[in-house]
């Protein structure tokens, strides 16, 4: 889980509980819009942008797709509640865009809600699955030794305080209970270059590629005006895990697409392509930046590195605190693709 911790002199895991506990409701910010008659883009709050993924709900005349799901595994579940109301028709796909927490690791959520549901992936993916579900298990388990530990902490709180962490505590070992049955099962469909899917008089295009990660799937539709790009589109993008010098090849693609209008990032709000080019200028910069300066080290490179890439994102304290962590990242990443 990814969400902030506020609440002053609590130990790191009562700081964790609390989260865990107001997780439940956090689904209530997402804001759902409409794209176009078959597509709904379920954006994250805005104080999660960086930390929590967007999804994306396309359905036709027989089917319905959802792209990702949340990292808080309390809001897919309450997404899950969600598309009881909202489907018209069955939900036939799960697309993963990426391997990271916050797109895969809620299908498990979502295949113990919908089990007719195909998960669909990256080729890359399912061949490494077995991390991701080991990941998926790590994740319980933090939990719950988190749980563990703030029971034992209890009693170093004033006794004012002990009855609603205890209420707190108790919330969340029934809500840990209950993901422990749930299981992050292997992909039925994995891509490796691209697979039309026809949802019933709408039919939509995925494309594998290596930019992002080195297992990221995109989707295109309505006749390639619109473009799903998960993290590939992001303004901020992550480049951590990222193979630069494709994704900004790709991220050119995009950009000359004369065709392409509508563009839906993994994160924040819907992307133009300005934005793209601000992401393809960052991300070059710290290529450029690692190769022309090879003997310097991150702390050098970070102090050094050009305003003028950085500055679009300073704008904010969220958006400086993650860019800092991002640029970081990411010529970490650069130096170890030398």
């Amino acid at each position: 889980m990814k969400s902030a911790l506020r609440l002053f002199k609590l130990s790191k895991y009562l700081l964790l509980l609390n989260s865990f506990y107001f997780a439940a409701n956090a689904n209530a910010d997402v804001t759902w819009g409409k794209i176009s008659p078959n597509i709904q883009f379920l954006k994250q709050q805005h104080k999660l942008r960086f930390y929590d993924s967007n999804q994306v709900l396309i359905e036709g005349s027989k089917c319905a797709l959802l792209v990702d799901t949340s990292g808080n595994f309390a809001a897919v579940e309450q997404l899950a509640s969600d598309l009881k109301k909202h489907l018209t028709t069955p939900l036939c796909y799960l697309v993963a865009t990426h391997f990271h927490d916050d797109h895969l690791l809620g299908m498990a959520v979502m295949q113990h809600f919908y089990p007719d549901a195909q998960l669909i992936t990256h080729q890359q993916v399912k061949t490494d699955f077995a991390l991701y579900q080991q990941a998926f298990n790590d994740k319980l388990e933090g939990f719950e030794k988190s749980i563990e530990l703030s029971y034992q902490r209890l009693a170093t709180l004033p006794e004012n305080e002990q009855a609603q962490w205890r209420t707190k505590l108790e919330r969340a070992k029934q809500r840990l209970f209950r993901w422990q049955k749930y299981q992050l099962n292997a992909p039925e469909i994995s891509i490796n270059t691209n697979k039309t899917l026809d949802l019933g008089n709408f039919e939509i295009t995925l494309n594998a590629h290596q930019a992002h990660t080195n297992g990221d799937l995109t989707i295109t539709t309505n006749s390639g005006s619109t473009l799903i790009g998960g993290d590939i589109v992001d303004w901020l993008p992550y480049p951590g895990h990222g193979e630069l010098s494709s994704w900004r090849a790709l991220l050119q693609q995009y950009i000359n697409d004369s065709v392409l209008k509508t563009i839906i990032p993994g994160h924040g709000e819907l992307t133009n392509k300005s934005q793209l080019q601000q992401s393809h200028a960052f991300l070059t910069a710290i290529t450029e930046h690692v190769a022309n300066n090879s003997g310097q080290t991150i702390e050098q490179l970070m102090l050094s590195f050009p305003d003028v890439a950085i500055k679009p994102y300073m704008q904010e304290s969220l958006n400086a605190k993650s860019s800092n962590l991002f640029l970081q990242a990411g010529l970490i990443r650069a130096i170890n693709a030398k």
